[in-house]
């Protein structure tokens, strides 16, 4: 009920302006256990306002104050004073308050607020003041009209990943504030025990904090860890540019040390650029500028560049001594065009990831290979073409072997269907398409010659070519480049009903720039080869018609039978290709060349191409007539269950079979048999893969007393009572992975020490990659929305797995076991290779804030683990704790990380690293 008075008429409860009673701080946080910091909602437009509204004055007052209470609102004309009595609410301007009473004074252009205690000496209704520029939980607050100004006693209000409290604030008119006797608790938790406590601070909103002498509280004990000021920007709504502070510390091998230390440029809408140093007592140093990009709804990414100096020259045993650089870029279109570019780049010396002196990366630590891939595709608008401009990257670190392919060019024409409006259905679906692709490759890898005979201007040369600006032209001349056109014309059309006839025609054409010529120099017994420069071009061709089909058998079991019916799947398909043979004269593509003489003076000749070794290969030699054979299986059965459907299982997913012969070949018709088998038992839990390849032809072995030789002769196995044939190659894996079932409401935690607030977050969490422009998800009454920081945590979470731990499963682990076995005939003798390994991963949640995570195997031929690390984490409210052991192999090391979660203080941390430049 709404009472309006004027006078000392009705029940009058005065207020002493100066009654405002200090409380200790603690005990505003004990109140807000029951009591939210929000606001409530704008209820202009809901709240029974009716009349209570004061008008524009001339004493100060400048727009209209819309005030509203629920117990009772009394006005004395005499003093010109309002009160408020029970929830009141006062709107003036971008100013807004709730307290449990609320006085209005029009004389002196002020107003106090404050909260009331009930019969159990608890506070209820503590005011809540809002004026755009933060919000403020209080035990009583002053505000004038006039000067904008406000006195807060008993604060708390939110501040970037925290809480600010203070025992009294003055409140300037353009929102800065002067807080004394102030804490700030770095985590979300108003009654932690950890906080940094300073008598003066003054807080700029959107922009800095600014602080006199403050100390670190644990355990809401006094440390040691404190300086003479303090400054820590905000980063909730504005984009920041700052120092990063360096990690320090000290190793045995390059010294003490002050790592990744540099600054942060964040003030771009587009674009953020870290640029970091390291340095090392023993002369080792570093730098390294990372950048990541966006222009939303276009594309975005991220671009790092690092160099290494790493010298021990003190070490006599092994001194280092290296120069290392990597570069790593990733480009992500966002939109769908007629245009699309993407890039992924990891590239830079053999020896970087092992001496790094930034970080501790071990998945990179442990890899041999880094690919690249630099993409332009598109189409032309109106036609069926599309191209494709690329770049590729391959390296091993372990061999140094580089290979680059640049560029690289295709343009091809989609399918047609010429005579689509014809009622023949052969004619009806015969179509053609178009392709053609250019390449130029560079490795440093030296093709090594397999020639069976002596080259004459062959020059002895090293196994690789250093990658360095003085072996550019070496480089250059191992160059390979081409051109090659394709066009493949088919067709299908059923036959008998249950067969399917696919008769097809290839024509391909090669362009290269230079060709191979070959002759022989009688006083060496041996052949020259020279190449010859200039545009130079072959033609193949080649047919083949296929026919499948489908073949079901069913067998079905007696009712009383727990398998219900069983179904095997057969695809049998034969192939009939023909390819002529392009080795003769009237193509022009092979020499017949005298390679060698006999004992006895006859020559000794072979076939040799122009393009042997090219990057496209050269036309096959021989004439070819090959039926070939494909038989795949599918194996499945159904159970009879409780409920009237019956559940299927398969047990066979694949069994292929295949085989080919060529009726024209002079001597070894037959191919050798490949077998591939794939399934999943146990619920697909576990996954079987395996395979082997069959030479079905004979192996004797011949003796001349001293030596054994074995040869394949032209006869089949199975005839000489040696079985279906010799296993050439056989793999069998397997895999699982089990885990718990998984807590939906549950979310990936962060657990690094705010990894990307210097960097990455900064820029996202600014509105570089925001979906919130307006802020509503940064403020404290989020409405039900998530908080600003968890909207980061996806595309942080991509950028790095390995800085956040998974919650959501309580344990996941996954197993793995490979085989693999080859045999080979080299010099008369079978050369045998088995590789068997097991590796296995996972997590497991010990509780709800404890984790371990695992990484590990065995390689059971060198009978010694694999590289494994052991990972531990802990949520400690306001702190986290990480750590990470590699307990053996080239990189053992172990990190220990106790760190606050406010990005603010993330370089606030307690650390214990011990690395393998240590051992």
């Amino acid at each position: 009920m709404l009472i309006l008075s004027a006078g000392l008429q009705a029940q009058e409860r005065r207020f002493k302006n100066d009654s405002l009673t200090v409380k200790p701080v603690q005990s505003v946080l004990d109140s807000l256990r029951a009591q939210s910091i929000a606001p409530k909602t704008d209820s202009t437009t809901t709240k029974p306002l009716g009349t209570d509204t004061l008008k524009v004055m001339s004493n100060g007052i400048e727009t209209t104050i819309v005030y509203y209470a629920e117990d009772s609102i009394i006005t004395k004309t005499a003093t010109n004073v309002t009160y408020l009595y029970g929830n009141a609410y006062i709107q003036y301007g971008k100013i807004k308050l709730d307290a449990a009473e609320i006085e209005i004074n029009r004389n002196t252009n002020e107003l106090v607020a404050r909260g009331v205690q009930d019969s159990t000496g608890k506070w209820t209704g503590l005011p809540v003041f809002e004026d755009g520029g933060g919000v403020y939980e209080t035990r009583g607050i002053r505000y004038n009209f006039e000067t904008n100004r406000a006195k807060i006693t008993g604060v708390v209000t939110q501040q970037d990943q925290g809480f600010l409290s203070g025992e009294a604030i003055k409140k300037n008119p353009d929102g800065s504030a002067y807080v004394s006797g102030g804490k700030f608790i770095p985590c979300d938790d108003l009654l932690a025990t950890t906080y940094i406590k300073a008598n003066k601070i003054k807080v700029i909103p959107g922009d800095k904090v600014i602080t006199g002498p403050f100390l670190l509280y644990i355990g809401g004990i006094p440390t040691i860890f404190g300086l003479p000021f303090g400054f820590f920007p905000e980063t909730s709504s504005n984009k920041v540019s700052g120092i990063l502070f360096p990690k320090y510390g000290e190793e045995r091998s390059r010294g003490i040390f002050l790592r990744e230390g540099g600054y942060f440029f964040g003030n771009s809408e587009y674009i953020t650029t870290a640029i970091t140093g390291s340095i090392f007592s023993k002369g080792s140093y570093g730098f390294g500028v990372r950048s990541i990009y966006k222009k939303r709804y276009k594309f975005s990414g991220s671009f790092d560049i690092n160099y290494n100096r790493n010298q021990t020259p003190e070490i006599e045993e092994s001194p280092l001594d290296s120069k290392d650089l990597w570069v790593s870029w990733q480009h992500r279109p966002e939109s769908r065009g007629a245009t699309s570019f993407s890039a992924s780049v990891n590239a830079g010396t053999s020896t970087f990831n092992s001496n790094n002196i930034s970080t501790q990366n071990f998945q990179n630590n442990i890899r041999s290979e880094f690919r690249s891939n630099i993409s332009l595709s598109g189409s032309l608008p109106g036609t069926p073409f599309t191209y494709g401009l690329s770049a590729r990257h391959n390296q091993n670190v372990q061999t140094g072997i580089l290979d680059v392919s640049l560029p690289e060019f295709s343009l091809n024409m989609n399918r047609l269907t010429p005579f689509s409006r014809s009622k023949t259905e052969v004619l009806k679906r015969i179509n053609f398409a178009w392709n053609f692709n250019t390449s130029n490759s560079i490795t440093n890898l030296v093709r090594p010659n397999s020639a069976s005979f002596d080259i004459a201007n062959q020059t002895a040369q090293a196994d690789t070519i250093a990658v360095t600006f003085a072996s550019l032209s070496d480089l250059l001349r191992n160059a390979q480049n081409g051109a090659r056109h394709t066009i493949p014309i088919s067709t299908s059309f059923p036959l008998l009903k249950n067969l399917t006839v696919s008769p097809s025609l290839q024509f391909q054409e090669l362009w290269y720039l230079e060709s191979l010529d070959y002759t022989y120099l009688e006083d060496q017994n041996a052949v020259r080869i020279d190449t010859i420069a200039g545009f130079s071009r072959s033609n193949t061709y080649s047919a083949s018609v296929g026919i499948s089909t489908q073949v079901y058998g069913i067998f079905n079991f007696k009712k009383s039978s727990r398998i219900e019916t069983i179904r095997h799947l057969m695809i049998p398909s034969l192939s009939f290709s023909y390819r002529p043979d392009f080795g003769q004269e009237k193509f022009g593509y092979y020499q017949e060349i005298q390679v060698d003489t006999t004992s006895t003076g006859a020559p000794v000749t072979r076939f040799l191409s122009k393009y042997e070794g090219f990057i496209f290969g050269s036309p096959t030699l021989g004439e070819s007539a090959s039926i070939g054979f494909n038989l795949n299986n599918k194996l499945e059965m159904k159970v009879r269950s409780d409920t009237a459907k019956s559940e299927k299982v398969t047990l066979i997913e694949n069994l292929t079979l295949s085989t080919g012969y060529n009726f024209l070949a002079d001597s070894f018709n037959l191919s050798d048999m490949n077998v591939t088998a794939r399934t999943s038992l146990f619920k697909k839990k576990l996954s079987v893969n395996a395979g082997l390849i069959l030479d079905p032809y004979a192996y004797i072995s011949s003796s001349d007393g001293e030596t054994t030789t074995i040869r394949r002769v032209d006869a089949l196995a199975v005839s000489r009572g040696l079985g279906l044939g010799k296993l050439r190659s056989a793999r069998f894996s397997m895999s699982t992975n089990l885990n718990s079932k998984s807590n939906t409401n549950a979310g990936i935690i962060q657990t690094g020490p705010n990894s990307f607030r210097t960097e990455e977050s900064l820029f996202r969490e600014n509105d570089g990659f925001d979906q919130d422009p307006t802020g509503t998800y940064g403020s404290i009454n989020d409405g039900g929305n998530r908080p600003k920081t968890q909207q980061t945590r996806q595309p942080q979470f991509f950028n790095d797995p390995n800085a956040y731990v998974d919650f959501s499963v309580p344990w996941n682990i996954s197993f793995s076991y490979d085989y693999s076995f080859t045999q080979s005939l080299f010099d008369g003798e079978f050369r045998k290779t088995t590789r068997q390994s097991i590796r296995m991963n996972g997590n497991l949640e010990l509780t709800p804030k404890w984790q371990l995570t695992f990484n590990s195997g065995f390689d059971i031929d060198l009978k010694e683990f694999v590289q494994s690390s052991l990972g531990v984490y802990r949520d400690l409210g306001c702190w986290e704790l990480r750590g990470n052991w590699i307990p053996f192999g080239r990189f053992t090391s172990y990190t220990v990380d106790i760190q606050i979660k406010a990005s603010a203080l993330k370089d606030l941390k307690l650390s214990r690293r011990r690395s393998f430049f240590d051992n």
